[in-house]
């Protein structure tokens, strides 16, 4: 997700909201976060789920998962979606991008694997 708030790509299960509109809370959400703490949002809590953000390169990357994952195991899988994201779309593209999502379809391509069976194992807490 773009700062200011654009979802560029997203991997939902179960989508209960729309991904741009949930984009739009997350970022005020970090904007206000950012203004009362250094570094923003990094995690927050549902009554059953987990959130972990991790900002790189000016992107903000979000992932849930149920409240048994412990915290370091949520942010691994989003350190290397991450790194891969940036392999797939270097700085430069993120710097000329003209806010057309429609580039970033194929990153599914690049996670499948990744997310597919594991991150269903993931979110349902292995």
């Amino acid at each position: 997700m773009s700062e200011e708030g654009i979802v560029l790509f997203s991997r939902v299960f179960d989508p209960k909201v729309d991904d741009q509109l949930f984009g739009g809370l997350m970022s005020a959400l970090n904007t206000i976060a950012e203004t009362l703490s250094e570094g923003g949002l990094s995690n927050f809590q549902l009554s059953n789920m987990r959130f972990a953000i991790m900002k790189m390169n000016n992107i903000l990357f979000i992932a849930n998962a149920s409240l048994s994952i412990k915290d370091k195991k949520l942010r691994e899988e989003i350190q290397k979606i991450a790194e891969k994201f940036f392999v797939k779309y270097p700085k430069n593209i993120i710097m000329d991008w003209d806010n057309d999502i429609s580039i970033f379809d194929d990153f599914e391509k690049e996670i499948e694997n990744t997310l597919k069976n594991p991150m269903k194992k993931f979110w349902n807490g292995f």
